[in-house]
């Protein structure tokens, strides 16, 4: 029994939640506990990120009334004609 503990506590490394090879990652070899450690520190880190990050715009097809809407504004159509195609577009 004593060479278990001898590993244990050669595999156990600094961690955590490790306490000189007793604990959850105690049984893992070659510090792989630190490293699942690691791994869970990052997915919590990765969510939370994700969480507070801004939604992406919707890149979709745009809507006929905002090309208009734009078209009007860069002066490739004229107020009698942009007046006539968003009734047309609001009628349909």
């Amino acid at each position: 029994m004593e060479f278990f503990s001898t590993i244990g506590n050669w595999c156990g490394g600094p961690a955590f939640w490790q306490g000189g090879g007793h604990g959850v990652g105690g049984w893992m070899p070659f510090h792989f506990g630190g490293i699942f450690q690691l791994i869970i520190i990052g997915l919590i880190i990765y969510f939370t990120v994700r969480m507070f990050r801004k939604p992406t715009t919707n890149s979709g097809p745009d809507r006929a009334e905002d090309i208009l809407r734009r078209r009007y504004a860069a002066g490739e159509v004229d107020t009698q004609t942009y007046e006539s195609m968003k009734k047309d577009l609001q009628n349909s």
